[in-house]
């Protein structure tokens, strides 16, 4: 029989929750036992025996000499977005006596398996305390990867289904829903979401929440995917406004709901009375925008300070050996965060 490789691919975290402790607890119970009640390390040790957990290495050698140092890994810099989930970040950082490292790799975009493994294998090289990960094309591998990471690592401004990867975002899903409720209930029937061709998980929760929200109200959900770069979404616009146009178009992005709104001008199609547009971020660029942008706003900083703030407690309880603090930082940590936003409705939208 072929051994269950699952078994040997168990992570601190699923342990953690099978014995009902905390991360620290269980990391005590591996290398400082006699600090750990024994009935409490005889369970752990037996949950570790069971699922096949293997403590790391490198990470316990590296114990003792923190680097003081996180990583921050993005696929790139061009979206808006990105500057100030790092100014966030670098603020909280500073704060905290941490250092930023950037690290910028495209090869994230692109689903290659092995490009992927070794810049992982990089960055944990790299001896950084703990990892910020904004990259919103979540795959099963770097899912993986970043559950049997030997140092903590929290998805920035991105969901995960998986409850051991700890997360900071937007409910996403809620606030399509609520936006395309409200329109509805302002009197529109016929509402399109403008996504994405390429496949993002924030994307999927926006299209998802609007889906909802239409099919209660007996409409139908009619959803335009479109290429993120202005080069070659406008073409596509045009076509698309010159057969037809919507009562109101909700857009994934800022830039993305920009174009629109000038193709449409082009068009001689008259924003707000013809057509609403709402963006999704509320970037610069819904300011800079004629009509200026009603938005969701995603509240980026903030995003960003939060999530080096998470970062900072999980890194302490991976490194603690306070053993009387336990049950106070089991209840103070929420691994799972959703950060609240607002609307800011301008000139693309009526009735404001």
């Amino acid at each position: 029989m072929k051994p269950d490789r699952r078994a040997s691919q168990a992570t601190i975290m699923e342990v953690a929750i099978a014995a009902g402790v905390s991360l620290a607890t269980v990391s005590r119970a591996t290398n400082h036992p006699d600090k750990v009640k024994p009935e409490t390390r005889e369970k752990i040790l037996r949950i570790i025996k069971e699922k096949g957990y293997k403590p790391n290495l490198n990470a316990k050698s590296l114990a003792s000499s923190k680097s003081t140092t996180v990583a921050v890994v993005v696929p790139e810099l061009t979206r808006s977005s990105i500057a100030g989930l790092v100014d966030g970040i670098a603020d909280c950082a500073n704060r905290r006596g941490y250092f930023v490292r950037l690290f910028v790799n495209n090869k994230l975009k692109d689903g290659d398996v092995e490009s992927l493994k070794d810049f992982w294998s990089t960055l944990m090289a790299s001896v950084v305390d703990g990892v910020l990960y904004i990259n919103d094309e979540m795959t099963e591998e770097s899912i993986e990867l970043i559950k049997n990471s030997s140092i903590p690592v929290v998805l920035t401004n991105i969901v995960c289904s998986d409850p051991e990867i700890p997360y900071v975002s937007i409910d996403y899903y809620k606030a399509a829903y609520e936006m395309t409720k409200e329109m509805i209930k302002r009197g529109n029937k016929k509402i399109w979401m403008i996504n994405t061709i390429r496949k993002y998980v924030v994307n999927d929760l926006k299209v998802a929440g609007y889906s909802k929200a239409m099919t209660e109200a007996g409409l139908e959900p009619i959803v335009k995917n479109v290429p993120g770069k202005t080069e070659l979404n406008e073409p596509i616009y045009k076509e698309l406004l010159e057969n037809d146009k919507p009562e109101v178009a909700i857009v994934v992005r800022d830039s993305m709901a920009v174009s629109f709104i000038n193709v449409a001008r082009l068009l001689h199609i008259h924003i707000p009375d013809e057509i609403e547009v709402i963006g999704f971020q509320n970037t610069k660029y819904a300011e800079l925008s004629r009509p200026k942008l009603s938005c969701i706003e995603t509240p980026i900083y903030d995003l960003g300070e939060e999530a080096m703030d998470l970062l900072t407690k999980l890194m302490d309880i991976y490194d603690s050996d306070d053993d009387d603090n336990e049950e106070e930082v089991e209840e103070e940590i929420d691994a799972n965060i959703y950060v609240d936003y607002n609307v800011v409705w301008r000139e693309s939208t009526k009735n404001n």
